[in-house]
């Protein structure tokens, strides 16, 4: 039964990953046709996509009664993203960002910065969220999704170039396949997470931070890798600013499908929510010190960020053993 639930387990994060890439390849073309900018696609369009295997496991895990592994994936994901997607592409590719960018860039990140914090607040003062917490959370997010965006000439320059007649119904077809194996991949997830911890003795909160949270972020992984490989950093950014407002977003949404309960543990001195913070600071300030001393994310920041992230492994399997 466990060597079942292992199969599950791994063929269930395959799956997520699928589905992400789908979902994020019709969301891309969706959006050039519709005249996107890159940045704006990253943001929104591709984070939207990326986040949606967090947004299933955590709706499912609600439904079935686990918030531990709702708000443990979700709050773990924020974590993987900056502290392990962001580390790596800054080692495999120096992220450069130019004074456009950084004007495009610069007020969603000090919102991401707040609405982590008004997660953590919202938590921290029931150890819930409830149906209002919830509303709140999301509200926030739809406010970054009405902000007017101003493209760029480079942009519009690109997205003219980019544009392909009468495939706008293969992209469509992709993002409702990615999202059909999301749904499915998502619940067998959650089950074979809780089974695994039972089983093991390991605690349903360490699995969900590390390896459900890590399975979910796959699709960032995928999507920021192969943008850096392109030279394609408001992509790279852009993906890991929204995908952490999506989360935080989602997560508000599913309080108000069914309200949440927080474990207490996670508000402790080297915890989850704690290192969220944490990171949120860390990417904030190094973006910004890109155009107050005029160089880029390259690789002695990206091992900054990986042994914040180790860190974070060490600290939370101590606390939870």
């Amino acid at each position: 039964m466990g060597i079942l639930n292992l199969l599950i387990f791994t063929l269930s994060f395959v799956l997520l990953w699928k589905g992400g890439h789908l979902l994020v390849k019709g969301a891309s073309g969706v959006a050039t046709h519709t005249g996107m900018g890159s940045f704006f696609v990253g943001l929104i369009v591709v984070a939207l996509g990326t986040s949606m295997p967090e947004f299933a496991v955590c709706l499912v895990a609600v439904i079935e009664g686990s918030s531990d592994i709702a708000v443990g994936n979700m709050v773990g994901s924020n974590i993987a993203n900056i502290g392990l997607i962001f580390g790596l592409i800054a080692l495999i590719s120096p992220i450069v960002i130019s004074r456009q960018a950084w004007v495009q860039q610069k007020f969603p990140l000090l919102f991401l910065l707040l609405m982590t914090f008004a997660a953590y607040g919202l938590s921290r003062s029931a150890f819930s969220i409830g149906r209002g917490e919830g509303m709140l959370l999301f509200l926030l997010l739809g406010i970054l999704l009405f902000l007017p965006y101003k493209k760029s000439p480079e942009e519009k320059r690109e997205i003219l170039s980019r544009r392909q007649d009468n495939s706008v119904w293969k992209f469509l077809f992709y993002a409702v396949l990615g999202s059909l194996l999301l749904a499915g991949s998502a619940h067998f997830l959650v089950n074979s997470a809780r089974e695994i911890a039972l089983q093991s003795g390991v605690r349903e909160l360490f699995i969900v931070v590390t390896a459900v949270a890590l399975g979910t972020s796959l699709p960032e992984l995928s999507t920021s890798f192969v943008a850096a490989l392109r030279k394609e950093q408001n992509i790279v950014v852009g993906n890991i600013i929204g995908s952490n407002f999506f989360n935080l977003g989602y997560l508000g949404l599913v309080a108000v499908i069914r309200p949440v309960d927080i474990n207490r543990s996670m508000f402790a001195k080297t915890s989850e929510f704690v290192f969220l913070i944490v990171f949120t600071v860390l990417l904030v300030c190094l973006i910004g010190k890109t155009q107050i001393s005029r160089n880029s994310i390259g690789k002695k920041k990206g091992v900054l960020l990986l042994v914040v992230y180790a860190s974070f492994l060490y600290f939370i399997s101590a606390s939870l053993s």
